[in-house]
């Protein structure tokens, strides 16, 4: 076993050592590069084997992005300068990688591509830049995204190119989609004024996104896409109803005991010599006076969503909320111990003031205004 653990160091080293020259004959250039670098630093002295696969390597990746770089500069179109650019910069790459390592026979002639690279990010920007601009004539907003991709791309070439600032927050405003929030009341009821200020305080900064906008309040310097419309087409509230019920309640318990006599009139004995008994059992009785109280609220309409450009209803959807006040009370008058668990659990409690119809409409509008905020979600990828 001792003769293993070597072994296997050794086939574990010999392995990695092909695996550079592997990656070469399979023309991964790059990854040859980069594994044979690092075991040449790892141990210099010993790795001519790496130092072959790199001068190999690094030689057959110039020549390949060289190529390359001829052939998009040939076909004139400035789209490619861009990729000019990254070939360029992999070119650098792999000249730096070359630089670093220790002197045990890298062979490479340095080149300075600097004034290559900067000429490319150069007109990779300027023709970047000129199809952002382009796409921003359009007056679209889905082509002002494409342009703001445009942008960004300007950004990673030279950050302060011309206005790109401007340019990208132009594009950002022009790509937008704004939708507006509003409640409509329709109901025969008037509705509460607190309840449309509170529905219409839904927290909508969760529901924006990178191309989407939500208001609940207009701005008059944007331009809406989109209106969702709450229409609330039925406040009610109902009477108040009081309900009194009652009833006995009875319960069986034991109640002592008789000796069980035998025709003597002497006292039986079980098999052990105790006194037979029989238990006494009795009924006990609580009258139940119980008070019910009911009162509810209950908010309905449709959430209706427009596309403003064509007037067009895109879906309605109903929603309706209730809520409910309900109490109970119970006088108990008779043996408590004949009560059950859950009447014993009213006990105490006195009739409650119902709620005023403006109290309740307010609850129900509380439990409104989240369902609202869920139906706009569910239909938020409609709106484009």
């Amino acid at each position: 076993m001792k003769f293993l653990v070597p072994f296997l160091v050794i086939a574990s080293v010999f392995v990695g050592c092909k695996s550079a020259s592997k990656q070469l004959e399979r023309g991964d250039y790059d990854a040859a590069l980069e594994k044979a670098a690092r075991k040449i630093k790892r141990n210099p002295s010993k790795n001519d084997d790496e130092v072959w696969v790199f001068n190999d390597a690094y030689n057959m990746a110039k020549n390949r992005d060289e190529a390359t770089i001829n052939r998009l500069k040939s076909k004139g179109d400035p789209a490619l300068w861009a990729e000019i650019y990254r070939t360029y910069l992999k070119l650098d790459q792999h000249q730096n990688l070359a630089i670093s390592l220790p002197p045990v026979g890298i062979q490479f002639t340095e080149v300075n591509y600097t004034p290559e690279i900067n000429n490319a990010k150069l007109k990779a920007a300027a023709y970047a830049y000129a199809k952002g601009v382009q796409l921003l004539s359009y007056n679209n907003r889905f082509e002002a995204r494409k342009a703001h991709n445009r942008f960004l791309e300007v950004k990673t070439y030279d950050k302060n190119y011309k206005d790109v600032n401007n340019k990208l927050a132009e594009a950002k405003y022009m790509g937008m989609t704004n939708v507006y929030f509003e409640i409509v009341d329709n109901a025969q009821v008037v509705a509460p004024l607190g309840l449309i200020e509170a529905i219409q305080q839904i927290n909508v900064n969760d529901l924006n996104e990178t191309w989407k906008n939500y208001d609940t309040r207009v701005d008059t310097n944007k331009m809406y896409h989109y209106a969702i419309f709450l229409n609330l087409k039925m406040i009610d509230v109902s009477p108040e109803e009081l309900k009194e019920n009652n009833y006995v309640e009875n319960k069986t318990v034991e109640d002592g005991f008789d000796y069980v006599l035998d025709a003597n009139g002497n006292v039986q004995k079980d098999t052990l010599g105790n006194d037979i008994k029989i238990i006494k059992y009795k009924t006990i009785s609580c009258q139940v006076k119980e008070l019910q109280q009911f009162k509810t609220a209950r908010i309905s309409g449709t959430i209706d969503f427009y596309d403003n450009l064509t007037n067009e209803l895109l879906k309605s959807e109903p929603i309706t909320s209730d809520t409910k006040f309900e109490h109970h009370s119970v006088i108990a008058n008779g043996n408590l111990n004949a009560l059950s668990a859950a009447t014993r659990s009213k006990l105490g409690g006195e009739p409650l003031p119902f709620p005023a119809d403006e109290s309740l409409i307010l609850q129900a509008g509380e439990v409104l205004k989240q369902m609202t905020k869920s139906i706009v979600v569910g239909n938020k990828n409609s709106l484009k």
